[in-house]
């Protein structure tokens, strides 16, 4: 059985006028094809619909069917409102993990950009470990991750969003906090403050590439960078942070100095499940993080 929508509305309206003529007027069609819906319609249901007189009047058959069929019209109408409301974002959800000090700062400012333009839409957002954002991403947690460059695996792609200058963090009270910049060199005798193995890794590699001398010793090993910042405002050691932290300084009682030799910036990423559309919000939302990256509405092609 075949039963188009089509055919369901053109028997609504004969049903409403009582006239295959008035019929086809309300729905723009002719006469004759108004006629062929209801009869295809009846074909498929093996009914007779209406008797076809003087007048036109609904038979028995279709005086118990007219109120299912026109449940179905309206259930179908809810369901094209519904996707444009979607296509419009005057409805939807938005799904976002991101690590948290990273979620708390440059993406609630976005965040609140985007509410403000689009407040039927509601907000879901993670904060996590800059490690477990590609695994919430895969899981389907979430739509979107953001966050700095991790293995993706063949189920998740990242795409390019922004790098951030990486700058020294050290308590108010230290020796270097009212340095204009301070030198890797300079700071062969401190201690840091560890917050993410891997980005330490990265680090690493970075400085004993520039010069083989140049190493970090750990003071302290943390999960957060909350706790690190924490940690450096009591003088347990330093922090080598994403600028966006910045705003926090105070919280603290912490300074952030400008890094070279060499200057560190790091790469941070959108990801997102491999062959997954995304809805019109996440779409929005990506077009809105380009632009305040300051990359507008550059396309930049997925890498695994």
């Amino acid at each position: 059985m075949n039963i188009s929508f089509r055919q369901m509305r053109a028997f609504s309206a004969v049903a409403r006028a009582g006239s295959f003529t008035t019929a086809a007027r309300q729905l723009h069609l002719t006469q004759s094809a108004v006629s062929m819906l209801v009869q295809q319609l009846e074909d498929s249901l093996g009914l007779q619909l209406f008797d076809r007189g003087a007048a036109v009047t609904l038979t028995e058959a279709g005086q118990q069917l007219l109120p299912l069929a026109r449940r179905i019209l309206d259930d179908l109408n809810q369901v094209i409102e519904g996707a444009s409301d979607l296509r419009t974002l005057r409805r939807g959800m938005l799904r976002v993990v991101a690590p948290q000090m990273l979620a708390c700062t440059w993406i609630s400012s976005v965040l609140g950009e985007f509410e403000a333009a689009h407040p039927e839409i509601g907000l879901r957002v993670l904060d996590a470990t800059t490690d477990d954002v590609v695994g919430t991403v895969r899981r389907g947690e979430v739509e979107l991750g953001v966050g700095p460059e991790r293995s993706t695996g063949d189920d998740v792609t990242r795409t390019f969003l922004m790098d951030v200058p990486i700058r020294m963090v050290c308590a108010a009270r230290h020796p270097l906090a009212e340095r204009r910049a301070v030198a890797w060199d300079e700071l062969r005798s401190e201690r840091w403050v560890i917050y993410s193995s891997e980005f330490n890794r990265h680090l690493e590699r970075i400085l004993q590439s520039h010069d083989a001398s140049l190493s970090m010793q750990t003071a302290a090993e943390v999960g957060y960078l909350t706790t690190a910042l924490a940690l450096v405002g009591v003088g347990t050691g330093l922090a080598a942070v994403p600028d966006y932290a910045r705003v926090f300084a105070g919280n603290f009682d912490v300074r952030f100095v400008p890094l070279h030799g060499p200057e560190i910036r790091r790469q941070f990423f959108i990801y997102q499940r491999r062959g997954m559309a995304l809805s019109p919000a996440a779409e929005a939302f990506i077009a809105m993080m380009r632009k305040r990256a300051g990359l507008g509405a550059v396309a930049v092609k997925a890498v695994v």
